[in-house]
């Protein structure tokens, strides 16, 4: 049963990972674990002793109420792990001690797609996303396929994707294809023989073997990020390692409407 910290807040983003979360749950045996930060704002004066105690109690009750009314009203069916954890301060230094101090198998949050490719990249960029000691699930969209797609590319590390993968699919009834990916400027997006792709196909397609994990299909396509984008869109979700900064790959994760699974092998704790 993989444990999940899913990161909630009072938006449109929260509702649809929310409701993502719930469906996964039905594909592959998670138990998730609710997190919410409550910001102060930068100039509210906390003070200290009786004062602060009754400062932080109100902003508790106020994360509480947040929760409480975001769960009523997507209804979802899923089992959560232990009452929401309400956090003050920073959201990325809140989020980043708890997954250090609680083992995790993925941290998720939502963010929705925009036109700004740089938007994801500067997700990548953030501290939460670059000191996680685990994988993250961004999810930008409601998918409700069967099939998770594995983007592979220059830069992509299998053996962290398959690894993390087979961490969460207990007795999962997920399909999964292999997407191999290289550039060319054509908006059209175009369908390669599987021997025009790197050794890093053949070898990930034994991974997956040695590992007990389904392999479907087999995709080489070759266009633009925004092309490659766009067809990975009827994907449940794209998992692969952590791009490089400024990759192919990752600009092709930005590019995509759909949800990405960041797969990052677990850190030790120091």
């Amino acid at each position: 049963m993989a444990r999940v910290l899913l990161y909630l807040d009072e938006n449109l983003a929260s509702s649809i990972a929310l409701r993502y979360i719930d469906y996964l749950s039905t594909m592959i045996q998670l138990t998730p674990f609710i997190i919410h930060v409550v910001v102060p704002d930068e100039n509210e004066q906390a003070g200290t002793g009786w004062v602060r105690r009754t400062w932080e109690s109100g902003m508790i009750e106020s994360g509480k109420a947040t929760i409480s009314r975001l769960l009523k009203t997507e209804k979802v069916k899923c089992a959560f792990g232990g009452v929401p954890k309400i956090k003050i301060g920073n959201k990325d230094d809140e989020i980043l001690e708890e997954l250090r101090i609680t083992s995790y198998d993925f941290f998720a949050e939502g963010h929705l797609p925009t036109s700004r490719s740089q938007d994801f990249h500067e997700l990548l960029d953030s501290d939460l996303y670059t000191k996680a000691p685990c994988s993250i699930m961004c999810i930008k969209n409601l998918s409700v396929s069967k099939t998770v797609g594995v983007l592979l590319g220059n830069g992509v590390n299998p053996e962290t994707a398959v690894s993390e993968l087979n961490k969460i699919w207990d007795n999962s009834v997920m399909d999964i294809d292999l997407i191999y990916y290289t550039f060319n400027d054509s908006d059209n997006l175009e369908f390669l023989e599987r021997s025009r792709a790197s050794s890093l196909l053949n070898e990930t397609e034994e991974l997956l073997k040695e590992a007990g994990l389904p392999c479907s299909n087999v995709h080489v396509i070759t266009g633009t990020p925004e092309a490659a984008g766009d067809f990975l869109i009827n994907y449940a979700f794209i998992a692969s390692s952590f791009p490089p900064r400024k990759s192919l790959v990752a600009e092709v994760l930005a590019c995509t409407p759909n949800s990405v699974f960041l797969c990052r092998s677990k850190k030790s704790k120091k």
